[in-house]
């Protein structure tokens, strides 16, 4: 080795030995978090010289206790492992022949998702006592149709996301996991999902414009012709919010781009989001929703410009404005959504979700049935292949939600089909 040649750094092998150990371990774990910033780097380099003269000691002792860090961590990656191996995707499969369905009209469809945006039957109700005329003025002067008590069938973005894409239940497939997310959720949503399939088989380009990572930190295979996230930007392993892309700046730069049709948007901000997760962070209920109003103001501005932006560009396009699920106010924090539900109000807190849709005209519009996301594009699609026979099959508008506190750990239908707060066990652990 270089340092048993040269006299200096025979003289201090020990310390650049444990300099390089903790150069590379504590540089690895930064970047996977963080991505390649250099001053975060640099100081990880001056901090591991400097432990590097203190700690040159006790390298055996550091080199054995990195090897422990190391079967403990593949201990518990073997049980991760055999829930991946076993994922069954039978859930994917459609009950008729939809995906083969042709599109008698193809107008532009603008899919815009403001995550956590409660539904109109509860924004006005008990727990978040708002008025939103201004907005719903705005929305029914742009002939949009509002759907009041519309509801996602799951609690989250990418259990909710994932039924709407693939226009099927998952029951969080059959696994009732608290804080886990459906296994490959991302993939269904950004890579492979009934909804792109249909689009694609009908000459329809697909872009995805996101406010940030959060859908791609899984690095999913690019489902979309287009993202204006790159994957390249995005650290080794991410939380998906280490930045914010503008939406609407993409957005126009999209539609100059996208002359001739027929062309899908997806487009989503985490806005107004849902209130805090953790009860570590939560100023209590009433702060949390003071704070959620605010970003829904922020949110109503938004897609007030992303709907004239829109309109300006594109007279005859089918726009669904389309929540993912509720905004959780009510609860002092998120997390105690998976406590046994005490109150009708904070069951449909989570669930109810905006949904708005502007039709182009001259449209038959078939949409009785839309009550919840897992048979939105289903109702879509039969509007626009002028097909009703597409609605025999569609879901249950049930909505279900993981439990463990106050009954025994599994799934429940928690909102049944008739829209009633229940408590129903589907599947228990």
């Amino acid at each position: 080795m270089l340092s048993k040649q040269v006299s200096i750094l025979k003289i201090y092998n020990s310390q650049i030995l444990l300099f390089l150990n903790f150069s590379v371990f504590t540089g690895l774990l930064v970047y996977s978090g963080y991505g390649l910033k250099k001053k975060m780097l640099l100081l990880t380099f001056f901090i591991a010289f400097v432990l590097g003269f203190l700690l040159f000691k006790y390298l055996k002792k550091i080199i054995k206790f990195q090897f422990l860090l190391a079967i403990v961590g593949f201990i518990f990656l073997i049980p991760i492992l055999l829930k991946y191996t076993s994922y069954n995707n039978d859930w994917q499969k459609q009950p008729d022949a939809i995906e083969a369905v042709k599109l008698k009209n193809r107008p532009n469809i603008y899919v815009i998702q403001p995550d956590g945006y409660v539904g109109l039957s509860e924004i006005g109700g008990d727990n978040y006592r708002k008025e939103n005329k201004i907005f719903n003025s705005f929305l029914l002067e742009n002939n949009f149709k509002l759907y009041p008590n519309y509801r996602s069938n799951y609690y989250s973005t990418l259990s909710s996301n994932s039924s709407m894409f693939m226009m099927k239940h998952h029951y969080y497939n059959r696994r009732a996991e608290v804080g886990s997310e459906l296994l490959f959720a991302r993939d269904v949503i950004i890579s492979d999902n009934s909804v792109l399939s249909i689009l694609k088989k009908n000459k329809y380009s697909t872009s995805l414009i996101l406010e940030n990572s959060y859908l791609l930190t899984s690095r999913p295979k690019m489902g979309f012709d287009f993202s204006n996230i790159d994957y390249n930007n995005l650290p080794v392993v991410s939380r998906g919010f280490e930045f914010k892309k503008d939406v609407l700046k993409d957005l126009q730069s999209a539609l100059k781009k996208n002359k001739e049709g027929p062309h899908f948007y997806f487009i989503e901000r985490i806005l107004p989001g849902h209130i805090t997760t953790q009860k570590s962070s939560s100023g209590g209920k009433q702060l949390e929703r003071s704070k959620y109003m605010e970003r829904l103001d922020e949110a109503n501005i938004w897609l007030t410009e992303t709907v004239n932006l829109i309109n300006k560009n594109d007279t005859n396009a089918l726009i669904i404005i389309v929540a993912d699920h509720g905004g959780f106010v009510g609860y002092d924090y998120s997390g105690q959504s998976h406590e046994k539900p005490k109150s009708r109000d904070n069951t449909f807190s989570m669930f109810s979700s905006l949904l708005a849709i502007k039709w182009p005209e001259h449209t038959d519009i078939i949409d009785k049935d839309i009550k919840s996301s897992v048979n939105l594009f289903r109702t879509i699609f039969s509007v626009l292949s002028e097909d009703k026979s597409l609605l025999i099959n569609a879901q249950s508008n049930a909505s279900y939600l993981t439990v463990n506190e106050g009954a025994q750990l599994g799934i429940y239908e928690v909102i049944d089909e008739d829209n009633n707060a229940v408590f129903k066990p589907f599947i228990t652990d």
